[in-house]
């Protein structure tokens, strides 16, 4: 319908197309060219959605349901009207033809090897319900849906001896097929082959007809083909013979007649005629009916946007735990829904020039915490705090008490001074959609028993400590630098739209020794002997070993004796152990101490002190 309405308006106003009537579009008297110029005529109703993305992504537009019976021309303007289709078939074979407008729309039609015009007719044929009939010394083109009948009476028909004035006859149902079915390239489906059927309910007949047409149209017009055709050979199963006086020239094959039967006026449709004395004229029954049936919209598959990426979820790490040989001084960790495959990471530390860092290949788990956690006990099991935690994509599991304590399911949790706390998770619970309530917590991991003692409130970033979290760099230059990082998916440039960055200052945490434990103090002649167990960054789960290692250059730390927030002395040593003079205790606080206020911390020969186990110890 659009497309008729548009051809005739453009062939009405433009003077290079047929059917332009001067009278409609007059030449100017004040100015030079017509009242309607045909170069600035319009369609209204393109839409500037992307086709086929609307109407096909109902779940990004709501009106895509009304495209199939909708004003909108995007979508369609690629297609072709049928008698167009059989004209520029008939040129490219240096055939003319008069054909009226025939109705049918294709999205397209394939020619793929060298044939005959009637070859390449016959499908179009077979499917539109055409006529070829010779008119005038010309092949015209005839619709079985015209609706101009002539009418005949019983006067109209010659009666010749010995023969009845028309004879009727009737087709058996096995010689009709019970099934139709039509194979096509489906343009709403990505253009694959497919078939539709239409299958008769009653009869006793058995045939199937397979046409396989090279005709490229949408699913729900292909089933109202496979319907018509159908139909309409089951209504031509009638047929009459009949003969006409030679007067009767204005009848001719493609006609549609009615013929007086003693059951009243039938319609037929005229297929042969044989010129003698008589006309001899064979019909076969007919229904214009049949081929004004529309379609019905046909419903197809949900079909959804394509995953496109988008800025990936990217955060860098200050972990107080060393993993890995050499240590990461920093570690990143990225997630993206859809994940596209692999991420490159390029780093620039002026931000003018970028060079790729590192390809990542594993998504992370990232998410962030729906209720506030309270500090916790360290070391050892808290069965009574609870997080809830939406992530990102990926899932998590309740693992074993001893798989939770050998590290898995081992997360990150940063508070708002920045800090990371690693503990492990034994019980992980779905709860909702990406939505998990965790529990049994061992709490202050690797180093980070300070951070165990906040209160950490509710949209906190929280991380899965796994092969996913790489270190961005592992080179004690970096100490101190501050880079500029992108991250994206491979393949694309650093200055992509799906490319996220961020900045983040190398520290000295991943080097930094562990704070000491079980700090002692107790009177002896000489004054007060601090003692302490000394902690590792490296390899210092092994329970064989009689000490763990060092993982230091030497050891060494210092001991600060405090009174209150104030400094009163810094004492160093070689050895988990120091000597708290007497003299200097009087000195500082003027009298014995029953308690005695330290912060000790090992020194390392690259970040200086480590982190600072501060602790109010009585003096035995």
């Amino acid at each position: 319908m659009q497309a008729r309405a548009l051809e005739a308006i453009l062939s009405r106003f433009d003077p290079s197309l047929k059917g332009f009537s001067a009278a409609a579009n007059p030449v100017s008297a004040s100015y030079t060219g017509r009242m309607i110029d045909p170069a600035n005529v319009f369609v209204w109703a393109w839409d500037a959605r992307p086709w086929p993305a609307f109407p096909d992504f109902e779940t990004v537009w709501a009106d895509g349901g009304n495209w199939q019976t909708g004003h909108w021309i995007t979508g369609r303007a690629e297609g072709v009207a049928l008698d167009t289709l059989v004209a520029a078939v008939l040129q490219d074979f240096g055939l003319s033809s008069t054909a009226p407008p025939l109705d049918g729309f294709l999205d397209g039609y394939v020619i793929d090897r060298p044939m005959s015009a009637r070859g390449a007719l016959e499908p179009l044929a077979r499917l539109f319900g055409l006529d070829a009939v010779a008119s005038g010394g010309t092949i015209a083109w005839q619709g079985r849906g015209g609706r101009a009948v002539t009418d005949l009476s019983a006067d109209d028909l010659v009666l010749e001896a010995r023969e009845p004035s028309l004879r009727l006859s009737r087709a058996q149902e096995t010689e009709l097929p019970h099934q139709v079915e039509i194979g096509f390239t489906d343009g709403e489906g990505e253009y694959r082959r497919a078939a539709v059927a239409s299958r008769r309910l009653a009869g006793s007949s058995r045939r199937e007809s397979r046409a396989d047409a090279p005709v490229v149209t949408r699913r729900a017009e292909a089933q109202r083909l496979a319907d018509t055709w159908l139909q309409d050979l089951w209504a031509g199963r009638e047929g009459a013979e009949f003969a006409l006086s030679p007067r009767r020239v204005d009848i001719e094959p493609g006609d549609v007649v009615s013929v007086p039967t003693e059951a009243g006026p039938r319609l037929h449709r005229v297929v042969r005629i044989a010129d003698g004395p008589t006309r001899k004229v064979t019909t076969h029954a007919v229904e214009p009916a049949v081929f004004e049936t529309p379609g019905s919209a046909a419903p197809g598959p949900v079909r959804r946007p394509p995953p496109m990426p988008g800025k990936p979820l990217a955060v860098v790490l200050d972990l107080p735990a060393a993993r890995g040989s050499p240590t990461g001084l920093q570690h990143l960790a990225v997630a993206a829904d859809p994940w596209p495959g692999a991420m490159s990471v390029w780093r620039s530390g002026d931000g003018g020039s970028f060079r790729l860092h590192r390809t990542l290949v594993l998504p992370a788990l990232i998410g962030r915490t729906r209720n506030a956690l309270a500090p916790g006990p360290l070391w050892r099991w808290d069965p009574r705090s609870v997080l809830e935690v939406e992530i990102s994509s990926g899932a998590l599991a309740s693992v074993p008490d001893e798989a939770a304590l050998a590290g898995d399911n081992l997360l990150a949790l940063r508070g708002p001074d920045g800090l990371w706390e690693i503990l492990a998770a034994a019980r992980a619970e779905l709860v909702g959609e990406r939505t998990y309530r965790l529990s049994r917590f061992v709490r202050g991991l690797a180093g980070s028993e300070a951070a165990a003692a906040r209160t950490v409130p509710s949209g906190a970033l929280l991380v899965r400590l796994d092969e996913a979290v790489v270190p961005l760099t592992t080179s004690l230059d970096d100490l101190g630098q501050t880079w500029r990082y992108r991250i994206g998916p491979a393949g694309r440039d650093h200055a992509d739209p799906a490319v996220e960055e961020v900045s983040a200052t190398v520290g000295p945490l991943a080097l930094a020794p562990f704070a000491p434990v079980r700090v002692t103090a107790r009177r002896e002649p000489g004054g007060i002997r601090l003692t302490w167990t000394r902690r590792t960054r490296v390899d210092g789960d092994a329970w064989e070993p009689l000490d763990v290692p060092l993982g230091e250059a030497s050891e060494r730390y210092e001991i600060d004796i405090l009174d209150g927030p104030g400094l009163r002395r810094r004492l160093t040593a070689t050895e988990p152990t120091v000597l708290y003079p007497a003299a200097d205790e009087l000195a500082d606080f003027g009298a014995p101490q029953a308690t005695l206020s330290v912060g000790i911390a090992q020194m390392s020969a690259v970040v200086g002190q480590g982190i600072e186990r501060a602790a109010t110890v009585p003096v035995l």
